[in-house]
């Protein structure tokens, strides 16, 4: 092993000093609930979404009243086109320590007809941001709706308590959250990118991805209908040990170093297991054991790059249930629309193979112009250089998701 590749153990040291995220998505959310004309939301931001209001609403005393102060400014309700009144004298602010809350209660003069509810909040502030509503009307059910920079109206029948959008505009919905979601989602994008250290042949990344998308698809499915409910934490820990795997293996398929591969990782596998038995860890001890059963299997299955494309599609198969039970963590925390909970799931989807697509062409296009270009001569440490810094992301995101860290 030459030099450059030792090297990745001073950058796990630094990735691991830093309060990195694999989500980065600007977000807020609403509980919404209507009874005879009385209409009450409680709003949940985290702090640092607040911090971006003072250059919009000028500066307020504490976190509590700018968020409050921005809502009021923001948030319209009317029932047949009529303005609702909005309530001075209750108190607006919700103490939580994971998020700032703020509540906000509406009186209104018509108790039957359409409900319209206008969300400017924290648009301006930031283009990308969403905010995901619940609302539920009398003794219906609870539904769910998307606010967005271009969609910043929802309108609900105060009979039926059901959402007026068609399907057709939350099929639409979903697809943009979906392609939003894995733009954002750096675990997922940085496993991608690890894929193309193994192959960059167009005719192997399109089976690679193809497999992908099969794997993903069928545990979104899954677990956002609820028939599978995996722990959401520990999903998390293991789609860090997927990059970790493919970023590592690309960095000894051309060595003839899989020996080295095969009792690093182990090693590595059994001290994780070992210390997750006395300091306690997020993952299971079976899980332990089944992957250090998988990543043996692996590394005699796998020999050289040629093994290791031809193998890619199953591999990424099966990672790819891995992080399909990642993309459904957002719609369960989220909640899916009851009524067209189908169609919501497949818009989904298709953003996330839309973006996905997107970033594996993008990268396909970057490596083209290397080709192309006189740094063509430094391909090798190019690809070394990104295969550490792939190693040092999974192994944080692996070992401080396992152990709570995170």
């Amino acid at each position: 092993m030459n030099k450059l590749k030792l090297f990745f153990i001073f950058l796990v040291l630094i990735f691991g000093s830093l309060n990195l995220k694999a989500h980065q998505m600007s977000q807020s959310f609403s509980n919404w609930t209507v009874e005879n004309g009385d209409i009450m939301a409680v709003f949940s931001v985290t702090s640092r979404q607040v911090t971006l209001l003072p250059v919009l609403d000028g500066y307020s005393n504490n976190l509590s009243e700018q968020l409050t102060t921005h809502l009021k400014k923001n948030i319209k309700v009317s029932i047949n086109d009529k303005s609702c009144e909005l309530d001075e004298d209750i108190p607006t602010k919700i103490t939580d320590e994971s998020s700032l809350k703020s509540l906000l209660k509406f009186k209104c003069s018509e108790s039957n007809g359409i409900m319209r509810i206008e969300n400017n909040s924290f648009f301006s502030a930031s283009a990308g941001h969403i905010h995901f509503a619940r609302i539920r009307i009398g003794s219906n059910d609870w539904q769910e709706t998307i606010f967005t920079s271009t969609q910043k109206e929802a309108n609900f029948s105060l009979a039926s308590g059901k959402n007026q959008r068609s399907a057709l505009q939350i099929f639409f919905d979903y697809i943009k959250l979906g392609f939003e979601h894995i733009l954002s989602g750096y675990d997922h994008l940085a496993f991608l990118m690890a894929l193309l250290l193994v192959t960059v042949r167009l005719k192997k990344v399109l089976l690679t991805v193809t497999g992908f998308t099969l794997g993903h698809s069928i545990t979104l499915a899954l677990a956002a209908l609820g028939l599978i409910q995996p722990s959401t934490i520990a999903i998390e820990a293991l789609i860090g040990f997927t990059i970790l795997l493919v970023a590592s293996e690309s960095l000894i398929l051309d060595d003839k170093s899989q020996s080295f591969f095969t009792i690093g990782s182990l090693s590595f596998l059994l001290i994780l297991f070992i210390l997750s038995i006395l300091f306690g860890g997020i993952i299971s001890s079976l899980t332990w054991l089944g992957l250090i059963i998988f990543t043996f299997s692996y590394s005699m299955l796998v020999q050289t790059r040629n093994d290791a494309e031809y193998y890619n599609p199953g591999l990424t198969l099966i990672f790819g249930l891995i992080h399909g039970f990642g993309f459904a963590s957002v719609l369960l925390d989220l909640g899916l629309p009851k009524d067209k909970t189908v169609t919501a799931l497949l818009g989904f989807n298709l953003g996330v193979e839309f973006g996905q697509i997107l970033v594996v062409l993008l990268a396909i296009l970057i490596l083209y112009m290397l080709g192309k270009s006189s740094l063509i001569k430094y391909k090798d440490y190019l690809f070394n250089i990104a295969a550490i810094i792939l190693v040092a992301l999974g192994t944080f995101w692996f070992v401080g998701r396992a152990f709570g860290l995170q």
